[in-house]
């Protein structure tokens, strides 16, 4: 048997978006000292795949006059997708690309894969790294489908969510405008975004990059105390994200100074979680927006003032419910649009879209609730990071692990080699240092 649901306009924005550059899939890996039984790492995640009916999801064959794309869940998981590679034959680069570079043919196969890399993972353990369509999943969503499975391995009962998922699907029919002044008002906001993106943001200097497909990977980690006086030390109206997000700023034109480049404004893109506060965590599906954080030069030539200018705009984000607007114009899409027409969606949202795009992207899964262990006695090591295409070369990550910050990075190989990623983020990683050291606690005493 299978169910069936209408895509949301979100699932339908990033369905063009992918066709229309390349394979959007979220990395999610766990580095462990455990040898990984196949066997049982199938059944966890069959599980898994029972409690998330996404992770189940098929899109049903279209045709170009359809007015909808369409889902369908079986009741069954059906055969999970996990593939076994040694690492004495395949180097993680290759497998990973291989990997994460994988067009999911949503019509014929789940929205994710897996595969277990021998002798990949810590202390010659194995690593487990899972890819999934961000059609389907958003990085909430990555990690719930995630933690149920590891949870399932280690022989405990994965909790399912609060809220079930045609449930969590009509918070976003809740969003669509209900009078004419709530549409006028949404398509406003919009157009002034549009308006916003005329110029396209400068971009961040290449170094060693080549020819080559793909992309590379850096991780870092804040010690604890460092992560606890980002924390706890922040003035009135400056949240984490926003210390996250200047850094980010502060280290593209420092980057950039060092190689010669004019820097004039920046854009980083910001996904915001649309899900309510009490299952903020929940619900393995795609329920995030997206909005652009700027700076200009004049903004970045004190730390502080760059600070002040970033939480202005997360504030005004987030009081004015700005994701929201921009999902209230795509409901003002005619309901028997054909789909045909409707792969030009990916234009109507500057973040993201063929003319309007953005610097990097920076993604904050915050205090992150889950434990990414395989077993008792075991170590591991967590790796998370967003799609990155041409245009939007460099993707950030950051997750709170038992109180640890962890910062991922993702490049395109046209980008960066890898010594230059490598000081990229070192860079990074030093701004975040530096505002918390000295930039916010003078901004606390004011």
């Amino acid at each position: 048997m299978r169910e069936t649901l209408p895509f949301t306009l979100i699932e339908e924005m990033t369905h063009h978006l992918e066709r229309r550059f390349q394979p959007l899939n979220m990395q999610g890996e766990i580095a462990s000292s455990a040898t990984v039984d196949i066997d049982e790492l199938r059944a966890a995640t069959s599980t898994a795949m029972e409690l998330h009916p996404m992770s189940r999801a098929r899109r049903r064959p279209s045709r170009p006059t359809d007015s909808r794309y369409w889902w369908e869940i079986p009741t069954e998981p059906g055969r999970v997708p996990i593939y076994e590679v040694d690492s004495e034959e395949y180097d993680l680069r290759t497998v990973r690309n291989r990997l994460y570079g994988h067009q999911f043919d949503l019509t014929q196969e789940p929205p994710f894969g897996m595969v277990v890399y021998r002798g990949g993972g810590v202390d010659g353990g194995d690593r487990i790294l899972q890819s999934t369509s961000h059609v389907v999943a958003d990085g909430v969503g990555v990690l719930r489908f995630s933690h149920a499975t590891w949870t399932a391995y280690r022989g405990e009962e994965p909790v399912g969510d609060t809220v079930g998922l045609h449930e969590s699907r009509s918070l976003l029919e809740n969003l669509r405008p209900t009078t004419v002044g709530d549409a006028c008002e949404a398509a406003e906001t919009v157009g002034r975004r549009l308006r916003d993106g005329v110029l396209s943001p400068t971009d961040i200097a290449s170094d060693g990059g080549s020819d080559r497909a793909g992309w590379g990977y850096e991780r870092r980690v804040l010690d604890a105390d460092l992560t606890g006086r980002l924390i706890a030390t922040r003035p009135p109206g400056v949240s984490v994200n926003d210390v996250l997000l200047t850094a980010l700023h502060l280290a593209i034109e420092a980057w950039n100074d060092a190689h010669g480049t004019p820097t004039g404004w920046l854009g980083v893109m910001m996904p915001v979680n649309v899900r309510p506060d009490d299952w903020f965590y929940q619900v393995m599906a795609m329920y995030t927006l997206f909005e652009r954080v700027r700076t200009n030069r004049a903004h970045r030539r004190n730390p502080g003032t760059a600070l002040a200018r970033v939480a202005r705009q997360t504030t005004r984000i987030k009081e004015r419910d700005l994701p929201e607007r921009t999902y209230e114009v795509l409901a003002l899409l005619p309901d028997g649009l054909p789909v045909a027409l409707k792969h030009h969606l990916p234009d109507l949202l500057r973040d993201g879209g063929a003319r309007l795009l953005d610097t990097a992207v920076l993604t904050n899964l915050g205090n992150v609730p889950v434990s990414p262990s395989l077993g008792e006695g075991t170590e591991s090591e967590v790796w998370f990071s967003p799609p990155t295409w041409r245009q939007i070369p460099v993707g950030v990550a950051v997750g709170t692990f038992d109180g640890e910050l962890h910062l991922f990075c993702r490049y395109l190989l046209e980008q960066f080699d890898e010594p230059a990623a490598a000081r990229f983020v070192d860079t990074y990683v030093t701004h975040i240092e530096r505002l918390v050291d000295e930039v916010v606690p003078a901004a606390t005493a004011d």
